[in-house]
């Protein structure tokens, strides 16, 4: 009897937790429709769709009950933040909401990382965590991180007394849309803490990269000038990067939730510290980024099978240099050419400025000729062609 009851108490809380997981899922879909629909126009700063969009959040905030305002960055743009419990130690969560305008949907960049935000929010603005919990929608984040900047400027808490800032964007598709799913982590390099803790709570998807490898390139980079501990969390680009294919159905709602949930652990962990995290004036980096790149490179070999020729030819240079000792130089390179494959409406700047010359000046005029014809496939200004085409002559 006591077998039965225990196995029927089991199925029940099953079922209950798969019933929370749907309702998530389905809420993460909604946000990203409602953020991505034609009538928001792209969510570009200083539009209508993007005052539309940060009414949105407010009112989505004010009803889990967060100390909720409109912070002023200019007079037509906007951060919009909620408040949660009332401690001067506190953790900051933050994601754009401004896209890239009229006929782009924006939906992975970054409706998605808003919606993964406000889910946060649902399921912890009643958490006794014992700080205080700043949610933040940043404006203007792609017209230079004006939003996160102004708060960083002008923080409704000091940010001596922030555990840590959360940081998400470009979330929701596979990077290269890949089968296998990563969720890059970058920031562990000057927060050892922080690392343990994501270590702990993620699985092997996660992939951990010093920011180097990527750049300031978004809104957590203002918090790392001021030395506050950060954790930035993306599926990183994908061939509609900025584009007007990046629409609410190809995102992964799933994956979003569960990515969503392992960043809530995360925040949660963060929260039960006995001391606050250090951040590092040197950075340690990961030990896995060499691991990592090369494990992406062999994903995509088997999974691209249009990946053309001139990758076939940086790919073997690259496993060569990774599998000894990388310099940093050696995995900036790697980093660039994985998202020059990622993003090939825009690859040929990276082909033709950066990779290209890098082996050139390296003496390696096979990889840079490489490079030159995979440039030269993805460029149409005339001026640009005839340059390329001139340095594919004089190198083959």
């Amino acid at each position: 009897m006591k077998t039965h009851r225990f196995k029927w108490i089991t199925a029940i809380a099953v079922t209950a937790l798969l019933c929370v997981a749907a309702q998530s899922r389905d809420r993460l879909e909604t946000d990203v429709r409602w953020l991505s629909d034609p009538a928001r126009e792209g969510r570009a700063s200083e539009s209508r769709g993007a005052r539309a969009t940060a009414d949105y959040v407010f009112e989505q905030f004010r009803s889990m009950g967060l100390d909720t305002q409109f912070q002023d960055i200019d007079p037509d743009t906007r951060n919009v933040i909620g408040r949660s419990g009332t401690a001067s130690r506190h953790i900051v969560i933050g994601a754009h909401y401004d896209g890239q305008g009229r006929g782009f949907p924006s939906a992975s960049d970054n409706a998605a990382g808003i919606a993964v935000m406000l889910e946060l929010a649902r399921s912890l603005s009643d958490a006794d965590l014992g700080v205080s919990l700043i949610f933040i929608a940043f404006d203007d984040e792609e017209r230079g991180l004006f939003g996160s900047r102004h708060y960083v400027a002008n923080p409704i808490l000091p940010l001596d007394d922030a555990l840590a800032v959360v940081v998400m964007d470009t979330m929701g598709r596979s990077f290269i849309d890949l089968e296998r799913w990563t969720l890059i982590v970058l920031g562990t390099e000057f927060a050892p803490e922080l690392g343990e803790i994501v270590g702990l709570r993620g699985g092997s998807e996660l992939v951990f990269l010093g920011t180097d490898l990527v750049g300031p390139r978004s809104d957590f980079a203002p918090f790392a000038v001021a030395q506050v501990p950060y954790l930035f969390f993306s599926n990183a680009t994908h061939e509609d990067y900025h584009g007007r294919d990046d629409t609410p159905d190809r995102l992964r709602y799933d994956r979003l939730d569960a990515d969503g949930e392992t960043i809530r652990q995360v925040i949660a962990d963060i929260a039960a510290l006995d001391a606050p995290p250090r951040y590092l004036e040197t950075p340690d980096y990961p030990d896995s980024e060499a691991s990592a790149l090369v494990s992406l490179m062999d994903t995509i070999a088997s999974e691209r099978s249009d990946l053309s020729s001139a990758y076939a030819v940086l790919f073997g240079d690259l496993r060569e240099r990774l599998s000894a000792t990388p310099s940093r130089a050696d995995l900036r390179l790697a980093t660039s050419v994985l998202l020059a494959i990622a993003t090939p409406r825009v690859s040929s700047f990276s082909l033709s400025s950066l990779i290209g010359p890098f082996y050139e000046a390296d003496g390696k005029s096979d990889e840079a000729l490489a490079a030159y014809e995979e440039a030269l496939r993805w460029t149409q200004n005339p001026f640009s062609r005839s340059t390329l085409e001139d340095k594919i002559q004089s190198l083959d």
